[in-house]
């Protein structure tokens, strides 16, 4: 007999409400054991890629503050590179991707499999907002040497006119009020 008919053929009463909640234990925990590999997995290539930009980092400037390797074992495990850019693993291809959040939402900059390419790309990225940041603290220098800051208001020469007028304005209500008070006096 076929297996389907064997099933089919089997009376109600053999099925059990305690065989099945058994069966559905059983395979959840299978997979969760399989969701905790998978996480350990992740994990795991993640401090692969940390190790290796661990020297890049460690040649980054004194001062600059902005970039932090920091190993997150959030769900999905990320890699912070800074504030707004991290890597992590795709669960579908179980490719590196190197992702960046912004206003508009998630954007992946670079996706790989290879952990040399994800560590080339996240260095060229250091790289260049290293380059980025000295260009504006050096335009800010040329600006503080200009003695103008786009914040920094100089006083117009309409200043004086501003003032006048307010003085004007101010002596004209008192003599207004004083005439008030005269003419209705009995």
């Amino acid at each position: 007999m076929d297996e389907t008919a064997k099933m089919m053929a089997r009376p109600a009463a053999s099925r059990s409400l305690k065989e099945a909640i058994r069966k559905a234990r059983l395979d959840e925990a299978e997979q969760l054991d399989r969701a905790a590999d998978s996480r350990d997995g992740e994990i795991a290539r993640l401090e692969l890629l940390k190790a290796e930009l661990e020297s890049v980092f460690a040649e980054l400037p004194a001062h600059d503050d902005r970039f932090t390797l920091a190993l997150v074992p959030s769900r999905p495990a990320r890699l912070w590179i800074d504030l707004f850019t991290y890597a992590t693993i795709d669960e579908a291809s179980g490719a590196y991707l190197f992702v960046r959040n912004s206003d508009n939402g998630r954007r992946t900059l670079f996706s790989s499999t290879n952990v040399a390419d994800v560590v080339d790309r996240i260095t060229a990225y250091v790289a260049r907002e290293v380059v980025r940041r000295e260009r504006l603290e050096a335009a800010l220098i040329d600006s503080a040497r200009s003695g103008s800051f786009a914040g920094e208001r100089r006083p117009r020469a309409g200043t004086g006119i501003v003032i006048a007028a307010f003085v004007i304005g101010l002596l004209t209500g008192a003599v207004g009020l004083f005439a008030a008070v005269f003419l209705t006096a009995p």
